[in-house]
């Protein structure tokens, strides 16, 4: 690649680790996200000021050069009804060969990802998280072939943390809480119940993907 590309890179801190471990040499890199304020805090790189689901290829690099993109934990935003149309975006603004390497939430069980995805909507934060096989036929059918799927770690999430994140009191909390365990019950390394909350995990998984010939 001639260009890489962070999408919805923030601060830039995957980019800023490229550089650090000197991988960068001899490349533009380029961290596109929809917040100013967070761009405004990358320092070194390029920033293009837009969404994931609305940047344009020639607004990060110039016609003859080869990009690769970079993601982490950005497409659960899409939400389920969203994602297919965003990765269809996504490879609209590629050029056949080139790669997209995201790491991604995904489940290997299908009760798992009903579990933190009927937590989430409890939270009101429209995000969605899909199994494994699944997520690989989406980017099937949206142009990507997917190469290496590589087991990341796992995010813990507390209900305190999630609490102060979403704006969440107590009596909510317990709320989700309990109708989550009623529903699913607790699963190691998914949902436990703690004496005033719980705790959750997210298993992330890296996918390594070509965009296909058509």
């Amino acid at each position: 690649a001639d260009v890489v590309v962070d999408l919805g890179g923030g601060t830039g801190f995957l980019l800023s680790q490229l550089a650090w471990h000197g991988a960068a040499a001899g490349l533009t890199m380029v961290n596109v996200d929809c917040s100013s304020a967070q761009l405004a805090a990358a320092g070194g790189v390029s920033s293009v000021c837009a969404s994931v689901g609305e940047f344009q290829r020639c607004d990060i690099a110039d016609a003859d050069r080869r990009v690769l993109y970079l993601m982490r934990s950005v497409l659960h935003y899409a939400g389920q009804d969203g994602l297919s149309s965003l990765l269809c975006h996504l490879r609209d603004q590629t050029l056949d060969g080139e790669y997209f390497v995201h790491q991604t939430a995904s489940f290997g069980r299908e009760e798992d990802a009903a579990c933190l995805n009927a937590l989430y909507d409890h939270m009101r934060t429209g995000k969605w998280y899909p199994t494994a096989s699944e997520l690989k036929n989406r980017l099937a059918e949206s142009g990507w072939r997917t190469l290496a799927v590589t087991a990341a770690p796992a995010l813990l999430l507390t209900s305190d943390d999630l609490a102060r994140r979403y704006g969440l009191a107590e009596e909510e909390i317990r709320y989700i809480r309990d109708e989550t365990a009623a529903e699913f019950g607790q699963t190691d390394n998914i949902f436990r119940l703690t004496p005033s909350g719980f705790r959750a995990w997210l298993p992330y998984r890296i996918y390594t993907c070509v965009a296909a010939r058509q």
